[in-house]
């Protein structure tokens, strides 16, 4: 057994001594993208040092062209909101014995002005240009393009923009992504699109490769995938989406969802290196295995389930002749159901057995979805659980065991029905609005209540108590597997972390999953009435649970968890609070103030101003520190040259001069012509026009002067109103914060408005 370990080991070494990538080069090349140029949101000054370093590295390997591919303006492709920016991508071309491209891309820019982006996606861009220095000493017949998309945080724009515009484009043949790579547990391929999966070849070819480099860590999360399906958009994505829509075969790998990504935390300092390798050595795996032919097929649909380490691809028909087939069997049941039926008089059975079981449910979810506010009361935190959930879903356990006892007392006082098929027919009713509603989305998404309703009708089938309970317990598995999902943290702390609602709209909300979890979970506590009246058993003990002994036990069990889990810390050096300082002026008066803003309580959060230190005792999560009159030189200047044609509507012809002190993060210029109508507007800068307005907006830190020719008719009115807004990191009055295991996110708001007239 040991030679044999051995002899796997060493055959595995060598296996990834074949492969030239170089792990130490590529963190060579991510300490330069994410420490010393840092963090490069799109069209930021960093952003183009960056992909001006990616260019001078395509040089340096000897690719036969590289440079950047200018983007002036953008497109939004999560809200569809055109930006003018100084962004653009990184191209180096390696040119084969054909046309044939096969295109190798991530992004360079990264989330914010906060976030250094080590991980997302500095660590794909650097695997990106070890692997053009790598393939760059080898022959090829496929012409090898390595793509730096800039902007894919504000919207896919890089990659949309490069899409459109690359002359070529209709020669790529192939598109490999890699967002972020850090070494943590899992390499997820990405392989959805709103118009279509990766095509099977390529997805089948990603996990054999992985196989016979030996690296056991990829993993497709379905479940995550399939419920951000129906977001808008279609949820997670990342710049192989365009080429798949374009219908170009593309597949994205990225690292574990669960690290800190989006976070001043994702630097160089939580960076696991052994990532570069693994996403490196994949993705030259995979040039070389369709160097010589790529399969014509272009993209599919289709569900994909990882079972171990195998995928297992099922087309869609599949999907629809299963959820034909358990609607077959669930009306089946209900008829074999109605026939043993109890309760026939009409006049002597219980009135609205639902309702009252669903008011169980609202118990039994108050008491789930309270229960970290409990720790948080008693902590004196918001989010008790962000960097250490594992034992908050412990104590939603015992909480659901103590709302079940507590329902399990109202139901000896309430006249509830015994008839199984009563429940049965409720539970099929519920279920197959859920199936029609999700067809409506995608059939892959209501495939999850079809396996419920078949594997329910199964247990009210068969006779034997304990399979009806296995059949049973099995059944809401996939329909919270929807919601707990493999995303669920990710998507957790980044509300978490980012949510800054006031107290009403936190009641809102909770109120919001309290009614939704109760609505989502119901079709399976009716299912239990009808399984447990069926049985004609007491399945689980019920009974015992509701005595003084079972209540006892739970509630122990309850306090015992809260006890530990108040001594386990809410933040880490990982995952940490953020504080917004939030600077806003109006630059007409000078009247400002200064804000702090926070998903997170303020309590405890030490403020140093000039005047004053405060250490802050409220419990308040937005708070007016301070108001003040801005007496500084104005860090923005507006110089205005107009032509106005008026008859009977009004036309402007404008030359805006706007010079800033500082960079600014944002920029917004916006007109209004209240309730007239503004048309026919025209500039060398791009706007999103409404009927009655005309905004333009610039990210990240255009240059500290602009000059904005505009052009615009406004129908009925001799005036328009003008409103400037800029977004600065610098702060216009000193403040300083201090708070442990917490990030200080800094901006001061800027805004003016003036109503611009034909005649002054």
């Amino acid at each position: 057994m040991k030679h044999l370990f051995i002899s796997l080991l060493f055959s595995t070494l060598y296996l990834h001594a074949q492969i030239p990538f170089s792990q130490d080069s590529a963190l060579s090349y991510l300490k330069t993208i994410s420490v010393k140029i840092g963090a490069r949101p799109m069209g930021s000054p960093n952003e183009q040092k960056a992909l001006e370093f990616a260019v001078e590295k395509f040089r340096e390997f000897g690719l036969d062209d590289a440079y950047i591919m200018k983007m002036y303006y953008a497109e939004n492709d999560f809200t569809n909101s055109l930006i003018n920016t100084n962004s653009g991508v990184a191209l180096g071309i390696l040119r084969g014995k054909t046309n044939k491209i096969i295109l190798i891309g991530g992004h360079i820019d990264s989330a914010s002005p906060f976030v250094q982006g080590t991980n997302d996606n500095g660590s794909g861009s650097a695997v990106v240009i070890e692997l053009a220095r790598v393939l760059s000493k080898e022959k090829h017949n496929s012409t090898l393009v390595f793509c730096l998309f800039g902007g894919e945080e504000s919207g896919l724009c890089g990659s949309n923009y490069f899409v459109k515009n690359f002359p070529q484009i209709d020669s790529v043949a192939l598109m490999l992504q890699i967002d972020m790579a850090n070494g943590s547990e899992i390499l997820i391929p990405s392989i959805d699109s709103p118009k279509g999966n990766s095509p099977i070849w390529l997805v089948n070819a990603a996990y054999e490769e992985m196989a016979k480099l030996k690296y056991s860590t990829i993993f497709y999360p379905t479940h995550f995938f399939t419920a951000m399906s129906i977001m808008p958009g279609g949820g997670v994505s990342s710049d192989h989406e365009p080429f798949l829509r374009r219908g170009i075969p593309a597949i994205a790998f990225t690292s574990d969802l669960n690290d800190p990504i989006h976070t001043p935390q994702d630097d160089f300092k939580h960076f696991k290196p052994s990532g570069l390798k693994r996403s490196g050595d994949l993705i030259y795996s995979l040039v070389n295995r369709f160097d010589e032919n790529i399969p014509e097929e272009k993209n599919s649909n289709y569900y994909l389930l990882q079972i171990g380490k195998r995928a297992i691809i099922f087309p869609l028909w599949i999907l629809t002749a299963f959820i034909s087939a358990s609607l077959i069997i669930a009306i089946f049941t209900l008829f074999a159901v109605r026939k043993r039926r109890i309760e026939i008089d009409n006049r002597n059975r219980p009135k609205v057995p639902a309702l009252k079981l669903f008011l169980v449910a609202l118990i039994i979810q108050t008491f789930v979805w309270l229960s970290e506010n409990i720790i948080g009361l008693i902590k004196g935190v918001r989010y008790p659980w962000v960097a250490y959930p594992d034992g908050y879903f412990v104590l939603a356990f015992f909480a659901a065991l103590l709302g079940i006892a507590l329902s399990l007392k109202l139901a000896s006082h309430i006249n509830l029905s015994r008839d199984p098929y009563r429940w049965f027919l409720r539970t099929f009713i519920f279920l197959i609005i859920f199936i029609g509603l999700l067809l409506l989305a995608n059939v892959k998404i209501a495939l999850y209540p079809a396996i419920a309703i078949c594997l329910l009708s199964l247990a009210m089938l068969v006779r034997k108590p304990w399979l009806k309970f296995v059949l049973w317990i099995l059944s809401p598995h996939f329909m919270f597997r929807l919601i707990f999902s493999e995303g669920f943290l990710f998507i957790s702390r980044m509300t978490a972390l980012h949510s800054t609602q006031q107290t009403w709209m936190y009641v809102i909300v909770h109120i919001f999953y309290i009614l939704f979890f109760a609505v989502w979970s119901f079709p399976f506590l009716l299912g239990f009435a009808a399984i447990y009246f069926d049985s004609k058993v007491d399945l689980l003990w019920l009974k015992k649970w509701r005595t003084k002994t079972g209540l006892i036990l739970i509630i122990t069990a309850f306090v015992l968890c809260t006890i530990i889990l108040f001594f386990i810390p809410s933040y880490s050096d990982e995952w940490r609070n953020n504080i917004n300082i939030e600077q806003t002026i109006d630059l007409k008066d000078g009247k400002g103030e200064i804000k702090l803003k926070s998903s997170e309580y303020l309590k405890n959060v030490y403020v140093r101003l000039p005047e004053k230190d405060t250490l802050i005792s409220t419990w308040d999560r937005e708070l007016v520190l301070k108001e003040f009159i801005f007496t500084q030189e104005p860090w923005i200047k507006v110089e205005r040259m107009k032509e106005v044609v008026k008859d009977s509507n009004t036309t402007f012809s404008m030359l805006v001069k706007i010079h800033f002190k500082y960079r600014p993060y944002k920029f917004n210029l916006y007109y209004s012509s209240g309730k007239n109508k503004l048309e026919e507007v025209s500039s060398e800068y791009i706007s999103s026009l409404s009927e009655h307005s005309a905004t333009m907006q610039w990210e990240a830190f255009p240059d500290t002067s602009l000059m904005i020719p505009i052009r615009f008719k406004v129908v009925g009115a001799d005036s328009v109103k003008e409103t400037i807004e800029a977004n600065f990191i610098e702060l216009a009055e000193p403040i300083k914060i201090e708070k442990e295991l917490t990030n200080i996110l800094p901006q001061t708001i800027m805004k003016q408005s003036e109503v611009i007239k034909a005649v002054d």
